[in-house]
Order: structure tokens, then sequence, then C-alpha cells
């Protein structure tokens, strides 16, 4: 849609518009544990067997759009609000 400025690499709209499934278990603890300060930095135990969604959707409220936003839901839960995004490396 393009409707908003692009960020630094060059993407449109691309926070808000649906919740996006991670690879992380959900752990409510996990930033104050050391795999969280380590080269990778995903949870992969100690959770409540959900995963982790971030960045909102577009039926919430603007402050949830951000990928600093997190919440989870277990793996089978299916709506219109939840998606996931394709990733490369970084050329």
């Amino acid at each position: 849609m393009g409707r908003k400025q692009a960020n630094q690499f060059g993407l449109h709209d691309m926070h808000g518009n649906v919740w996006e499934w991670c690879e992380d278990v959900y752990n409510e603890d996990f930033y104050s544990t050391a795999e969280a300060h380590g080269p990778d930095p995903v949870a992969t135990s100690g959770g409540s067997g959900g995963r982790v969604i971030r960045g909102g959707t577009f039926a919430g409220f603007a402050r949830g759009a951000r990928s600093a936003s997190r919440d989870f839901f277990i793996p089978t839960y299916r709506s219109l609000f939840l998606g996931f995004r394709p990733a490369r490396p970084f050329p």
C-alpha cells in the first residue's frame, strides 16, 4: 500500500498489519535470563507452551503496532489477526 514513509530498509507499512508468529516459546521471564543476552536470543523452553507473537494488529491500539509489542498464543490458534513474515538473510 505504501501509505507511510518507508523504513530504513525501504519497506512500507510493516508494523500493525497482523500479529506475527515468532519462533520463541513464550516465557514471561525470558529477558531476565542469560539466554536473552546471547548471540541468538530465542527462548526455546521454560514457558507456557505458547509461541510469541509480535507487532500488533490493524484491529488493535496504535501503541501495540511496534516490534517490541509482545504476547503469545498456542500454535494451533488461528485468526485473521495472526500471520507470519517470510524472511531471508540480509545480503
